[in-house]
Parts: C-alpha cells; structure tokens; sequence
C-alpha cells in the first residue's frame, strides 16, 4: 500500500487537530449556554435557543464530518491503520457515535427546542416535551463533551498495544 508523504500527512494531521478542536470548542459553547441562559423574556429565550442551533448548524456538523473525514483519511493512508491499533478502533467506534447521537438526538432536541420556543415563547417551560429535550440535550451534550475530550486524549497517548495478527499454522 502506497501511503502519504510526510507533508501530506501532517496537512491531514493539522487539519484532523483542526476540525476536532473546533468540534469540541462548539460542544463546550453549546453546553455553556445550555447551563447559563437565565433569558428574562421569551425573546431572551428564544436568541439562546437560536445561538445553540446556530453552533450546532455552522460549526458542530462540519467540524464532526472534516474529522471523521480526515481520521478515515489518516486510517487509509498511513501506518495507522482502520484495525491496527486498539486506540484508532476506539476512537473510530466513538466518533461515529458521537455523529450519529447528534445527528438523530442532539441535533432534534436542538431544533424542536428553538421551534417550540418560537410559538410558545416562555410558556414553553409548562411544556414537558420542551422540558426533557432541555434535560436530554444537557445531559448527552455532556457526555459527549466528556467523550470528545477523551477521544483527544487517546489521540495523544495512544495507549493499549497493536493488535496482534494471529499466528496461525496450517499443518497439511
């Protein structure tokens, strides 16, 4: 297999270091204002709600998908490997999760959120849905914060051993 030259392969590096830190730098702005928001009026509400959603749209979905992209592009083309190592497994495994909680969850919660409060304004917190998008979104925002900075530090440490090709003898 032909891989890529040391310069290409430090672009993707960059870019792979990129894309994540704004993944988890938009992930972190989404939970702050998740905790924070203390809106005095429903228009208040509603420009905390639009500012998730925002995040959300402009950073978070293309962030997640050029480091996807970029991690599969690292896989292919490298020593690394898809199945090599322990720790590219991980963090393969946990990025698709991660993309696929926030495309079918997170990214839901986040848009039924801002509609519900755009027609029903601060009534919406008699609204139990609204209440458990909130109490879901924060929850599984968090968690996967948590994930996203652990996925970072696999990426640095790199821990638990290559995988070894099993030895396998044919006798004949």
């Amino acid at each position: 297999m032909a891989y890529y030259g040391k310069d290409l392969r430090r672009t993707i590096v960059s870019f792979h270091v990129i894309f994540s830190a704004l993944w988890l730098g938009a992930a972190l702005s989404m939970i702050i204002l998740m905790f924070t928001k203390n809106p005095q009026n429903a228009s208040e509400l509603l420009a905390y709600s639009h500012a998730n959603k925002l995040i959300d749209d402009w950073i978070i979905i293309g962030s997640a998908t050029g480091s996807f992209l970029t991690g599969l592009s690292l896989s292919w083309k490298t020593p690394w490997g898809f199945f090599k190592h322990w720790w590219v497994i991980v963090k393969l495994l946990l990025t698709i999760t991660l993309i696929l909680l926030g495309t079918f969850w997170l990214g839901k919660w986040t848009n039924e959120s801002v509609y519900m409060v755009h027609d029903q304004g601060l009534n919406v917190y008699s609204n139990k849905e609204y209440l458990d998008f909130q109490a879901s979104t924060r929850f599984w925002g968090s968690l996967q914060f948590c994930i996203l900075i652990f996925i970072f530090f696999l990426s640095v440490f790199k821990p638990w051993k290559k995988i070894q090709k099993s030895s396998k003898k044919q006798e004949l």
